[in-house]
């Protein structure tokens, strides 16, 4: 990991985006420079070479962001990497981003093997709960953890033109209903972080990057997502703590 920041003024936000290398990762790394905020970015080892490519253009923020390996597909990945940020003097995150997900498309109920469908609960589901899980455990003092959901994982809202996303939808599904279960446990607890899970709009990004036998309606660019959700973040108090949003501000079904 890169050097530790120094200690920030009271006006400054940190935030951990984990997942960055890419996508709406990137573009929350981007925006939140742009903004002035220090952040903290995670990417897997082998696309650490491709992440500082895309992070050397950023001049002047270069300076606020600090660069870290996490693979939440691994669980030892995920606690080295919080033993490592705990080491940052008097560090306090403002927003936990937990964007890092994978579609390997088709994921087919009726086709896919045991492996395929691991992979997707592994990368969707587990890591991004068992990141927040360690962060809270370490103590390291946060406002909000965000965790990257999909209207793919509603079951009121069932999309069954979503042919070849059952291993995905299921997979959103999960951390869906774990996310309100560690916001239930958190509540007893007297804890004040908030948890959020939020569908970031239709994104043309990498991931979306596959032939589909339906019309995507609404695309809409990664930084018109991260854009709105930046909005909507500071919007949100404890007592709304595990429900899920839609990058539009709007309250979205389970």
């Amino acid at each position: 990991m890169d050097p530790a920041p120094d200690i920030k003024s009271p006006n400054e936000k940190t935030w951990l985006v984990v997942g960055a290398s890419r996508g709406i990762g990137h573009e929350f790394v981007r925006q939140l420079l742009a903004r002035e905020e220090r952040v903290i970015a995670t990417v897997r080892l082998h696309d650490a070479d491709r992440a500082s490519k895309l992070w050397g253009d950023l001049g002047e923020g270069a300076e606020r962001l600090k660069t870290a390996i996490c693979d939440i597909s691994s669980a030892e990945s995920i606690e080295e990497f919080v033993e490592t940020i705990q080491r940052i003097p008097n560090l306090d995150i403002d927003c936990a981003v937990l964007n890092a997900g994978v579609l390997r498309y088709p994921n087919r109920a009726t086709e896919l093997s045991f492996d395929e469908f691991a992979f997707h609960l592994h990368t969707n589901t587990i890591g991004p709960i068992l990141t927040a899980q360690k962060l809270l455990k370490a103590k390291i003092p946060m406002k909000t953890i965000l965790f990257m959901s999909s209207d793919s994982g509603s079951a009121a809202n069932f999309l069954e033109k979503e042919d070849g996303f059952g291993a995905y939808a299921a997979s959103k599904a999960a951390l869906n209903q774990m996310m309100r279960h560690m916001a239930a446990e958190l509540k007893r607890a007297k804890d004040d972080t908030i948890l959020l899970a939020v569908h970031p709009g239709e994104v043309d990004t990498d991931m979306a990057n596959v032939d589909l036998p339906w019309e995507v309606e609404g695309s809409i660019s990664p930084e018109e997502s991260v854009s709105a959700m930046l909005k909507l973040i500071p919007t949100k108090t404890p007592q709304q703590s595990g429900t899920f949003w839609t990058w539009e501000d709007n309250e979205y079904p389970w």
